[in-house]
């Protein structure tokens, strides 16, 4: 078509199809779902559709002639006379929805809110108003819902992510996903999977998808790692799904719960490294039970076969080399129960150890040797608690063996730079004791390798033996 060719439309071209009598015309208003209300320039109502009356609880009669503000909270009448004052000065039509909280009032003063379009015309009796009136109720209940359920989704810990299935973009993230990953949901929504997902590339991710995509599976769950904003990456567990399209309009988006598995994975390990601890509990268990079981029981049989011949032995020589062989044998067995003691309670506490150590003594001793620690003996380090329970355990097994005593003290002392043990007893001393050889030669070789000191001595006033042992901190 030219441009000579273009016409104007014509007035009567705009009429409608059929000439619509005032009955038809005045049908159409009744059947509205809308109320309907036509009012003159000073708001005083000339017609109201059955609408009006359901929504109101009025008759139409008591409405007719009465001015528009009687259908609104009475609070708010006389702004709304100034608002339709300034609406007659300059009157245009306001859709429905135009931003505007109303509020309108029924016969019985219960209030419900409300949404108001105008439309104004001008007749030969003056301005005309059309307000059309519309019950938003059920609506805002619905939106309300809308939004508590977003916010309970947005106080959830866990991510909630919503992607197209074509270009994989983000359409809504909540804000648990947000927290996890550092960004904000702004940014999220200008990113996809493959953004925050170091383990797949578009190709493997898309792979992964299709068997949602063609229905052979509801869901997938699936661990992987998601890198945050700072760099960081955080091991995640996903349960992926495709849903139906919430109506025919709207497109099916991929919906991902994403947890963050930081805590489980620690968890786990942590029952690993237990399991493990176990095992090597039980095998330190097994170790202990053989040696006491098989070894120690043949060393002390192979002593008392020694001592059963050592009468018999006329060479002077010969039957001190086997009295001597008998007493390597029984500090031989002393160190090994000394060794399974320690095999067996290594993971105790210091102290709970230093006492067992003590009590398995009173239980050979005819009395229990008083017990003073001196300072927090959990602060002793390892390497030093490693040298002074077997120091502590030969010193109590030698009262055991040759000190005839009938009571005895031990004394710790934990000092900011050094670990003191001294025992004392009231027995017969050194010299009758015969107390030297293999095991002072160990208590002083553990004092040397602890770089620390070792001295045992008759109490020159009274009986008796003191011991000192002490190692630097």
């Amino acid at each position: 078509m030219t441009h000579s060719e273009v016409t104007t439309t014509s007035q009567a071209d705009l009429m409608p199809l059929t000439d619509l009598d005032d009955r038809e015309a005045w049908a159409m208003v009744e059947a509205s779902p809308d109320g309907m209300i036509l009012a003159d320039e000073h708001g005083v109502m000339i017609h109201v559709n059955a609408r009006i009356e359901a929504l109101f609880g009025y008759d139409r009669a008591d409405l007719l002639g009465r001015p528009v503000e009687m259908l609104i909270p009475v609070r708010n009448r006389q702004v709304h006379t100034a608002h339709r004052t300034r609406y007659r000065a300059q009157p245009k039509v306001r859709a429905m929805g135009a931003g505007l909280e109303l509020l309108a009032c029924r016969c019985d003063e219960s209030e419900f809110p409300v949404e108001v379009s105008l439309s104004p015309f001008t007749t030969r009796e003056g301005l005309r108003v059309v307000a059309t009136i519309r019950d938003i109720t059920e609506r805002l209940s619905d939106e309300e819902h809308s939004h508590a359920v977003l916010h309970t989704i947005d106080a959830a810990q866990d991510g909630l992510f919503m992607f197209t299935s074509d270009t994989l973009e983000f359409r809504y993230v909540n804000q648990g996903g947000a927290n996890h990953l550092g960004y904000s949901r702004e940014e999220l929504l200008t990113m996809s999977p493959i953004h925050i997902k170091p383990e797949f590339t578009e190709r493997s991710f898309r792979a992964m998808l299709q068997p949602l995509l063609e229905g052979k599976i509801d869901s997938h769950v699936f661990t992987t790692v998601h890198r945050r904003k700072d760099g960081r990456d955080v091991p995640v567990e996903i349960v992926l799904e495709f849903p139906p399209a919430a109506s025919p309009n709207r497109a099916r988006m991929f919906v991902a719960i994403v947890h963050d598995i930081t805590e489980r994975l620690r968890a786990e390990e942590a029952i690993i490294n237990n399991e493990a601890s176990l095992r090597m509990l039980e095998d330190r268990e097994r170790l202990a039970r053989d040696l006491h079981d098989v070894v120690i029981q043949r060393l002390f049989a192979a002593g008392m076969a020694l001592q059963s011949v050592e009468p018999l032995i006329a060479d002077e020589d010969a039957a001190t080399r086997v009295t001597q062989t008998v007493n390597e044998l029984d500090q031989t067995i002393a160190e090994l129960r000394a060794a399974i003691f320690q095999l067996t309670t290594r993971d105790l506490p210091v102290a709970t150890l230093i006492n067992n150590i003590v009590r398995h003594a009173a239980q050979r001793l005819d009395f229990e040797p008083e017990l003073t620690i001196d300072g927090d003996q959990e602060q002793i380090p390892d390497d030093i608690v490693e040298q002074l329970l077997p120091v502590l355990t030969e010193a109590l097994s030698n009262i055991v063996r040759h000190a005839d005593a009938t009571a005895a003290d031990v004394l710790i002392e934990v000092r900011a730079n050094q670990v003191c043990l001294t025992v004392t007893d009231n027995g017969v001393g050194i010299e009758e004791a015969g107390l030297g050889g293999h095991g002072l030669e160990n208590l002083r070789a553990r004092a040397k390798k602890s770089g620390g000191s070792f001295d045992i001595f008759t109490n020159p006033d009274v009986d008796g033996t003191t011991l000192t042992w002490m190692s630097p901190v």
